[in-house]
């Protein structure tokens, strides 16, 4: 099916959602009855804000604008954003009563462009970037896990035991993404914080494509009020995730699997994740905004592991930090450079393997205090280091600041105003001599966010 065809097809089925929900409301009792509960729900951000420098906006990207990578466009941004601090979505969510606490549930998420009202498909931004026989890209694009999906942040079914904790199947949220939603200082904001916009570093653990994992299974389990010899210990989290192979040449080829521990006592809280892939499938695409990305996937192994801590200083004032490793090497298997279609994009060259070793690093400190029970305040400092095999030469060093200030209504409605400053030295910045990356940038922005 064509991009085109996606979009008809997207529309009927909300329309049909739509039409249905009379149905589901008179059938309310009924389902009650059995203790079902069903809901839609949905987050929409929108705003306006200016890139120091920016290639077009796009209506696909899931964030229109690209703030955190290295970028050659002596041109700049200056109009309407989608998903400012949060991506804008909308999803089906229910449960059922199982009887003696437990319960069965199911979740699908969808990604939207509220701009263009089109799914975000990120993967489809790269693609439409690319100036054919230029050495630039025509419009803003990065890789992600939302590649045009209709239901691409979620789409899962579980089941959930007070004692035993809870499984998924399905489509689910990395352990590692989760962690950054927790554990961000300012909100994972997808524009305002490297975290928040690159799933390499925020969630994926070296590939921004493994926040999300299809063909997956998810435990978690919380045991809280630890006691020992009368002596309160806290609580602790702990959670295995694990992707199977498709067995197919696709997208979904690879396999993954994810561990999490997680510690909290009075104020403090600290988790760690530890995440390895094989054979996964990601987009080539370290330096899109410097020169035109390119048009093919690659297949790698990753390895990677965040650490986290958190301590509530009063009910007002939280200090967050993190650090985080990962590798990105050549995959296990290397026959499955064959493969050339992406979520229905046709591309127009085959896989390569990932050469040669890649790693990055991450550190982060920061926090928020709130100065009314309406008004937050969260700034955060983001240190980012990127460095390539077999010499070890840094490519590049990122240093980003950044600052959000959100006024909240009620718990439906909010408004925002954000600023993120990225600095950027070393070698990375002169590598496609003569095309030469800025050595920094900055993107403020204001916006207003719905949430049912």
């Amino acid at each position: 099916m064509d991009y085109l065809g996606k979009q008809k097809t997207l529309a009927v089925g909300l329309a049909a959602v739509l039409l249905a929900l009379p149905q589901l409301a008179l059938a309310d009792l009924e389902i009650n009855k059995y203790g079902v509960n069903l809901g839609v729900y949905a987050v929409l951000d929108a705003g306006y804000g200016y890139l120091e420098h920016s290639y077009g906006g796009s209506s696909v990207f899931a964030s229109t604008v690209n703030p955190y990578n290295l970028n050659s466009s002596s041109g700049s941004f200056n109009g309407i954003y989608t998903g400012g601090v949060s991506m804008s979505r909308w999803g089906v969510r229910g449960d059922v009563d199982l009887g003696n606490d437990r319960k069965g549930f199911f979740k699908l998420e969808s990604a939207i462009d509220v701009n263009s009202g089109q799914l975000s498909n990120n993967g489809q931004s790269i693609f439409n970037a690319i100036n054919h026989g230029g050495s630039r890209p025509q419009s803003a694009n990065g890789a992600s896990a939302i590649n045009g999906q209709l239901f691409s942040r979620a789409a899962y079914i579980g089941i959930s035991d007070p004692l035993f904790g809870s499984l998924e199947i399905g489509r689910t949220t990395n352990f590692s993404l989760d962690q950054v939603g927790e554990y961000d200082p300012v909100q994972a904001a997808l524009l305002f914080s490297p975290l928040g916009f690159s799933g390499g570093i925020g969630g994926g653990l070296g590939a921004t494509e493994n926040t999300r994992l299809d063909d997956s299974i998810k435990y978690e389990n919380k045991l809280s009020g630890l006691k020992y010899g009368g002596v309160e210990l806290g609580g602790i989290t702990f959670g295995l995730q694990y992707k199977f192979a498709s067995g197919s040449t696709d997208q979904s080829a690879g396999s993954a699997y994810v561990a999490m521990l997680g510690y909290d006592y009075g104020p403090f809280s600290l988790k760690g994740t530890y995440s390895q892939t094989f054979n996964t499938v990601a987009w080539a695409t370290q330096y899109s905004n410097v020169v035109s990305p390119d048009a093919n996937l690659q297949i790698e192994n990753t390895q990677g592991y965040m650490l986290t801590g958190m301590y509530k200083i009063n009910p007002d004032a939280t200090v967050k930090a993190g650090y985080e490793y990962s590798k990105i090497s050549a995959p296990s298997n290397t026959n499955l450079t064959n493969i050339v279609s992406y979520y229905g994009i046709t591309l127009p060259d085959t896989a390569v393997n990932a050469s040669p070793d890649q790693y990055f690093e991450t550190f982060w400190i920061g926090g928020d205090y709130k100065f009314t029970k309406n008004f937050d305040l969260g700034a955060g400092y983001y240190h980012i280091n990127t460095y390539n095999e077999p010499d070890k030469g840094k490519d590049y060093i990122a240093n980003a600041y950044s600052v959000l200030a959100d006024y909240t209504f009620n718990k439906y409605f909010d408004t925002y105003a954000a600023i993120i400053i990225m600095k950027y030295n070393g070698e990375g910045l002169d590598k496609h001599t003569p095309i030469n990356a800025y050595s920094s940038n900055a993107m403020c922005g204001t916006g207003i966010r719905f949430k049912f």
